[in-house]
């Protein structure tokens, strides 16, 4: 019965300290500035040779990015691992007769790789370019796979005007190691578990 007990306590603790949630940073969020804190998590947008900035209200509400730039590249990086992430975006455009917006070169710190897209409207993907075919194109983009704390891309924009991104969402369940470290507290009472079930061992020998 106390073995029984002990054991319960001890899947208790070790549940308690797993870091689990879903983190989602709004369109209002990300329009507030750089860097932005959700849930305890925070997100630094950085770029290489593009533009930064924000749009507080509206239909576009968010991360403008490339609003005067032809090419950059733009990392999102969190202040923990995570294991996944979804990126929606809106006013990836292709309008007139100069060349469309794309995306392209998806990456975490780990090294390249091949993402999940859901066109929502208005965009190509053919694995490895997004592409606008209309004004105001929007289209989800999702990645799960090895712990990171990174995501990156470039952005071509072509002759258009830059789109925003306009809700992040990461998960911080990770899929091994990296996790943040047990409380004290916690550590604690762990221990003590642990301790009672070795002399309700010894007891039983």
């Amino acid at each position: 019965m106390r073995t029984s007990i002990i054991l319960g306590t001890l899947a208790l603790l070790t549940a308690g300290t797993a870091n689990a949630a879903l983190v989602t940073f709004t369109d209002t969020q990300l329009a507030s500035g750089n860097p932005v804190t959700s849930s305890g998590v925070t997100l630094t947008t950085s770029t290489a040779g593009g533009a930064i900035t924000f749009i507080g209200s509206g239909i576009y509400t968010g991360i403008w990015l490339d609003p005067g730039s032809a090419t950059g590249s733009f990392t999102l990086t969190f202040s923990q691992s995570i294991s996944s992430i979804e990126i929606e975006f809106d006013a990836l455009s292709s309008t007139g007769t100069g060349a469309p917006e794309t995306l392209f070169g998806f990456a975490t710190n780990n090294g390249p790789v091949s993402i999940s897209y859901v066109n929502q409207v208005g965009t190509t993907f053919d694995g490895t370019t997004i592409t606008s075919t209309i004004n105001d194109a929007q289209g989800i983009i999702s990645f799960a796979g090895p712990d990171f704390t990174s995501f990156s891309f470039t952005h071509d924009q072509g002759a258009q005007q830059g789109f925003v991104i306009e809700n992040i969402v990461i998960d911080t369940e990770l899929n091994g190691g990296g996790g943040e470290a047990p409380e004290p507290a916690m550590l604690g009472l762990l221990g003590a578990a642990l301790l009672s079930m070795r002399l309700l061992q010894k007891r039983g020998s």
